[in-house]
């Protein structure tokens, strides 16, 4: 399939099933008093153990963090420059604000339409090999974008942009290798630093994006050229991450060494079991897909909105530097204490808060923007900025808490599960993203900044 082939240097990170002609260690002795590597008591994961079944211990695992964190600020950046450039780029190209939005929209479905065969390869070989290749497709996509913009096909253009979205939809997977790569009481902290480095992609995005849309002759051709640059940055900080390897081949608490065996089409459908077994992992689907697809709906239309001579009249850099503002503050509260806060509270907790301030951003609209803009009134640049940054304050509450409510919790939802159930709502949440983003550009034609952000 589209995700075969297996780096050859991760299998010395896979653990060897002990020979059957081995003499078994003595109970009381040293070995039979320690825990097997991947085996899994009531469960759980060993709290020095990750999910992938490769020993770490804590200092180790949060060296793999920080690659994770690392390698989020890369796949980001690559997604800040999209959130950027995309869609004034396609409106520029086309002359049309529905067409832009359509081609974030294209982005958006391919993630969702990748999601849940990623969720399978990683349970299969582990989430580096995949998130690897996935990185690998995002640098062929960003150049078969850009050689659109002098083919000037349009096809090539799609295509690229749905590489670009399978790669930007893996990547979210960084943020659960972050979190397998620790002790289970570390879990919240981890996976909110493993979000926390898209702080990082907020400078350097939005600002490469600026620095490249008039670097080459075709506008925002340079752009794509940048992307491309930042998922090679996503494989190699991948590769680094040592925990997130191939899962054991055998199963060593089997006394008889029996190969697991995976169930491909078991393995691609719907995760019916683990969601009916789990409320928390039924909310932490709902609540993933609310903080994207609230979100989106609003982020995508920004550019064109601000760039727009019907409401905004600002430019391109004033946009950027407001997308950029929108980025810092969905990632820099992770780097503060999202995760310290899910653990203190609880992920419902800090989920309520983040829908709340959902509700701050429409009343907020509703106080600051000028009801009769495109009449002369033009919508202040203030209210923009402060818009985005509550919004992005909203979606990283509610984004983390509900990914927390994903994790393994060794009663109703094992690691196996998690990552099926993971799949899942990356599914379910970039397909309602992509009906979103293929809306936004004529609902802000049709109602107004006002009225979308309402």
């Amino acid at each position: 399939g589209g995700w075969s082939g297996s780096a050859r240097v991760q299998l010395a990170d896979v653990p060897r099933p002990p020979s059957p002609r081995a003499p078994a260690p003595r109970q009381g002795s040293r070995d039979a008093s320690s825990k097997n590597v991947g085996e899994r008591h009531d469960g759980g994961d060993d709290e020095t153990t990750t999910s992938r079944g490769v020993g770490a211990a804590w200092g180790d695992g949060w060296a793999d963090v920080a690659f994770a964190s690392l390698g989020q600020a890369a796949a980001a950046s690559g997604f800040g420059i999209v959130v950027a450039s995309l869609a004034v780029a396609t409106e520029r190209r086309t002359g049309s604000e529905a067409v832009g939005t359509l081609a974030l929209a294209v982005e958006m479905f391919a993630r969702a339409v990748a999601s849940l065969p990623a969720a399978r390869r990683a349970n299969a070989r582990g989430r580096r090999e995949v998130i690897a290749h996935a990185g690998c497709l995002g640098i062929v996509g960003s150049l078969v974008a850009f050689a659109d913009f002098y083919l000037d096909s349009h096809v090539l253009y799609f295509l690229g942009v749905a590489l670009i979205g399978v790669a930007n939809c893996v990547a979210q997977q960084l943020r659960f290798a972050a979190a397998e790569a620790v002790a289970p009481e570390h879990r919240p902290r981890a996976l909110s630093f493993g979000v926390a480095g898209g702080t990082l992609a907020a400078f350097i995005g939005p600002e490469v994006a600026k620095a490249t849309r008039t670097a080459l002759a075709e506008e925002f051709a340079a752009c794509f050229l940048a992307m491309a640059g930042c998922y090679a940055a996503l494989v190699a900080f991948t590769l680094r991450i040592r925990s997130a390897g191939p899962r054991p081949r055998y199963d060593i608490s089997n006394p008889d060494d029996a190969p697991i065996r995976t169930d491909a089409k078991e393995s691609l459908a719907w995760p019916s079991a683990e969601l009916e077994r789990s409320v928390n992992a039924r909310k932490g689907l709902a609540g993933v897909t609310c903080a994207w697809t609230a979100m989106f709906l609003v982020m995508s239309a920004a550019p064109l909105a601000m760039t727009g001579r019907r409401e905004g009249g600002h430019s391109f850099d004033e946009a950027a530097t407001a997308l950029q503002l929108h980025m810092i503050a969905m990632f820099l509260p992770g780097l503060l204490g999202t995760g310290d806060l899910v653990k203190r509270f609880g992920p419902d907790t800090v989920s309520n808060v983040g829908c709340a301030s959902y509700l701050a951003c429409a009343a907020f609209t509703y106080i600051a923007v000028p009801e009769r803009t495109g009449y002369g009134e033009r919508v202040p640049l203030w209210t923009f900025h402060v818009l985005l940054v509550i919004l992005g304050v909203a979606w990283n509450l509610t984004f983390i808490a509900g990914s927390a409510l994903m994790l393994p919790d060794g009663v109703t939802l094992d690691a196996a599960g998690s990552v099926r159930v993971q799949g899942a709502a990356e599914a379910v949440t970039f397909f309602a993203v992509g009906i979103a983003a293929a809306l936004a550009g004529a609902t802000l034609g049709a109602v107004g900044w006002r009225g979308l952000c309402a």
